[in-house]
């Protein structure tokens, strides 16, 4: 895999190799990024970087910098691997759950914390769906945490409410405008997204605000690039 990657870093169009530049300049010149040393390969589009990270929220930070490329329609991180194998699942599961109980408006909350194989699920009631990134960093934060699953449930919201919240983000009244041109509806608790994105990085952030409304199930992030190029979503 090393191979391979060092190979796809030195090929590629033009356009790819571009990317490529932008990309590990975009990873040098942020701090949380810096002091990583990571290949970088691009492939019709496709950011692959591969090598050692501390923790999760640093390879989040890393598919995040890369998405902002205007050009990039996909990040492969399955190639960044923790630095550390990190303690039991049962231990991980122990500094989630201290660590997020630590925060007062947390403390008072039904989240259960439960891991396996290194990855973290969330289950229980929150009264706010906008706490989910905040949650996400808490766990990403935490030795040994390869992964978060967010089956949190938030209270029940009128269809009617979820898209007043959409409009509010999306409208075409809104200042200042969401980037690109975006359509979001809200039926039975499922919010779809539709329309065209600049980057990458702008479809993960309508998708962020989606889920970040009350009573909000599912997103079905249909979101395009700019270009009208599909946009590949690669799972960890």
């Amino acid at each position: 895999m090393l191979f391979a990657v060092a190979f796809l870093a030195g090929a590629g169009t033009l356009e790819d190799m571009d990317l490529r530049s932008n990309v590990e300049a975009s990873i040098r010149g942020s701090a949380e990024t810096a002091n990583l040393h990571l290949k970088v390969g691009v492939v019709d589009g496709v950011v692959i970087p591969q090598g050692v990270v501390r923790n999760l929220n640093q390879a989040d930070d890393v598919v995040e910098l890369a998405s902002k490329i205007k050009g990039v329609t996909a990040v492969d991180r399955s190639g960044m691997r923790l630095e550390y194998s990190g303690p039991s699942d049962e231990a991980i599961a122990d500094g989630v759950a201290r660590t997020i109980f630590e925060v007062p408006k947390y403390a008072s909350s039904s989240i259960r914390v439960a891991a396996a194989a290194g990855v973290v699920t969330l289950t229980g009631t929150i009264k706010n769906a906008a706490w989910r990134t905040e949650l996400h960093r808490i766990c990403g934060g935490i030795d040994g945490v390869q992964g978060v699953s967010d089956l949190l449930e938030t209270p029940e919201t009128p269809p009617d409410r979820i898209q007043k919240a959409l409009d509010a983000v999306f409208g075409p009244r809104v200042l200042p405008r969401f980037p690109g041109k975006v359509s979001a509806t809200a039926e039975g608790g499922t919010v779809t997204l539709e329309g065209r994105v600049p980057r990458l990085y702008d479809r993960d952030v309508a998708g962020r605000h989606a889920w970040g409304i009350n009573g909000v199930r599912r997103v079905d992030n249909r979101l395009e690039l700019g270009s009208g190029t599909v946009i590949r979503v690669i799972d960890p």
